[in-house]
């Protein structure tokens, strides 16, 4: 009640009345946080939570919250930790992502939910609703896709990179420490994470190629700690960075 009249405080205090909250009590806080704009408190409320309580209600909230303040890393998190990913928290996911405009990622994980699944008219009716609010946002401003870079200092200049591209006067010699890092982390137990490709792999692409040419990832090879990004990073990009650097 309190929850849906915007008060929040009042809330708060019913839920530390009670010495043993269950899973119903749980849920009905962390929506309270959601509905009303404090995303990180739904979040940490969340993480709280004892794992035996966590279910699907419980983590549908959680999600809807984080894409209110645009919590990817949370999602993301939270979405991985599942035990179980029915198909209202995939949608729930999926819903994430469209309204951060992260179609791409979207897509994919629609796809791979009805590689073993019927389809699901709820994953579609998020997912359209966003990507015909991009189309139109696109139609409006004129602007195509872009395309991620990275910028790095190179003996006091700015150089530009980008995936899979070449042309650069020093491309032979980066891609070639590109590899023998990714070798060396190979041998120290390093996995290379497939979620963050989000598109279908070409006939002659494997996972290590695809990740391995993001432009980020060229940037790391030449052993600078500040890259700037115009779109996000590669979490399996991040990951390296924070193992190597």
């Amino acid at each position: 009640m309190w929850e849906k009249a915007g008060s929040v405080k009042d809330a708060q205090k019913i839920f530390k009345l009670i010495d043993k909250p269950d899973a119903i009590t749980y849920t009905a806080m962390i929506n309270s946080f959601g509905l009303n704009r404090m995303d990180s408190e739904a979040v940490d409320l969340y993480r709280k939570m004892p794992n035996y309580l966590q279910d699907e209600v419980s983590s549908v909230c959680v999600l809807n919250a984080c894409y209110h303040s645009g919590l990817l890393n949370e999602a993301h998190s939270i979405f991985n930790e599942v035990s179980h990913e029915t198909k209202n928290i995939i949608t729930a996911m999926i819903d994430c992502f469209s309204r951060l405009f992260l179609f791409d990622e979207a897509q994919k994980l629609l796809e791979d939910y009805e590689k073993s699944n019927l389809p699901y008219s709820a994953m579609y009716s998020d997912h359209e609703e966003a990507e015909n609010i991009r189309l139109n946002r696109m139609k409006e401003v004129g602007k195509k896709v872009q395309v991620g870079l990275s910028w790095t200092a190179v003996n006091g200049e700015i150089v530009q990179l980008k995936a899979h591209d070449r042309s650069y006067s020093r491309s032979k010699e980066i891609y070639a420490e590109a590899e023998r890092i990714s070798s060396e982390l190979i041998k120290h137990g390093h996995n290379y994470d497939s979620s963050w490709i989000t598109r279908p792999l070409h006939e002659n692409e494997t996972i290590k190629s695809v990740l391995c040419a993001h432009s980020e990832r060229h940037a790391i090879a030449f052993y600078f700690i500040q890259i700037t990004k115009n779109l996000r990073v590669c979490g399996d990009c991040r990951k390296l960075s924070v193992i190597f650097l």
